[in-house]
């Protein structure tokens, strides 16, 4: 099972190389423009949101299993 786990990390650190590649249109674009902060401020704030409402549905459903067992 190590060597398996130790393989697969090697195999992924040889992938992360073999992905330098030319940068995109789209990334270029971004970059070059300075709206990829933008785009990363806009996810960061959706992610912060969904990881919110979860955490408040989580809450919602804890209270409601304990009213029903009462």
């Amino acid at each position: 099972m190590r060597t398996l786990l130790l393989l697969s990390f090697s195999v992924l650190g040889l992938a992360a190389h073999a992905q330098e590649a030319a940068p995109s249109w789209l990334e270029a674009t971004l970059y070059g423009n300075g709206k990829i902060n933008v785009v990363l401020i806009v996810v960061g704030v959706i992610i912060a949101g969904i990881g919110i409402w979860m955490f408040r549905m989580d809450r919602k459903i804890t209270r409601m299993e304990q009213r029903m067992k009462k």
